[in-house]
């Protein structure tokens, strides 16, 4: 269970520095990634055992040092363990705000998966945000606009590069939940790194893109990918930022966007 309440999530971490104002993330750096060659073992802190379709092979943040990335692979099953389960009975935000008072966990707590995640909103040639509402069923910000898409970095054999790692699996993301392939985006890049403090500072990328589709070629792609896909979102889409039905995560990228704009 989360509790997705940006005011109550400023004030548990009320000392960590904001990625931007308002925003219930904080700001990390990166600019290299290496392989922590050692084992993930998640340090059992809750009682959930996740019955999952496919249980994925994600990247996760074992370490972070300056503007180093250090990563490993892991189990989407232990983000649901730890990450995922931090304000129901018995569940983690307690127990750490016993230990770490207002601030967020570190790294090295093997309690936490930390599993990257990944994030984009797409503007139209307008400078429009494409986003998508959450199907009400999801488990994470349900029934709210969000990013154009988003999800977790799976793991790949391959070059540990940010384009590998990150750009690719966003696009993946992109193509699954929206019918965009990359061959669509005028561009796209990275506008923030953050941990998000409704997850116990799970780390983030965020993503800005652009398309020059129109909205009709925009509602067919969609609904074609909602045909095929995982139907993780309505065929419903808010072309305005407006924050009082936006996804936390919507909330963050977008301002985030906006915040790095060239």
């Amino acid at each position: 269970m989360l509790r997705d309440d940006a005011a109550w999530l400023l004030e548990q971490y009320r000392d960590e520095p904001l990625a931007a104002p308002g925003i219930p993330y904080a700001p990390l750096t990166a600019s290299r990634v290496l392989l922590d060659p050692s084992p993930f073992s998640l340090t059992p802190a809750v009682n959930i055992r996740p019955v999952l379709a496919y249980d994925e092979t994600i990247v996760r943040l074992a370490r972070h040092e300056g503007e180093t990335l250090w990563v490993q692979p892991c189990r989407y099953s232990d983000g649901v363990k730890s990450n995922y389960a931090m304000d129901g009975p018995g569940e983690l935000r307690p127990v750490l705000a016993a230990e770490y008072g207002h601030r967020l966990p570190p790294f090295s707590d093997l309690r936490l998966a930390n599993g990257i995640g990944v994030a984009v909103v797409v503007f139209d040639a307008e400078g429009r945000p494409y986003l998508p509402r959450r199907a009400p069923r999801q488990s994470v910000f349900p029934g709210g606009y969000h990013c154009t898409a988003s999800g977790e970095a799976q793991w790949s054999e391959g070059p540990l590069t940010f384009e590998h790692l990150f750009t690719e699996n966003i696009c993946r993301e992109l193509e699954e939940e929206v019918g965009l392939t990359r061959a669509d985006l005028e561009w796209i890049r990275p506008v923030a790194f953050c941990r998000e403090f409704l997850r116990a500072g799970k780390p983030q990328f965020f993503f800005a893109a652009r398309t020059l589709l129109d909205e009709d070629e925009l509602q067919s792609r969609r609904r074609a990918a909602i045909a095929v896909g995982h139907n993780e979102i309505l065929d419903d889409v808010l072309h305005h930022f407006d924050p009082a039905v936006c996804t936390l995560e919507c909330i963050a990228n977008v301002t985030l966007a906006i915040y790095t704009e060239p």
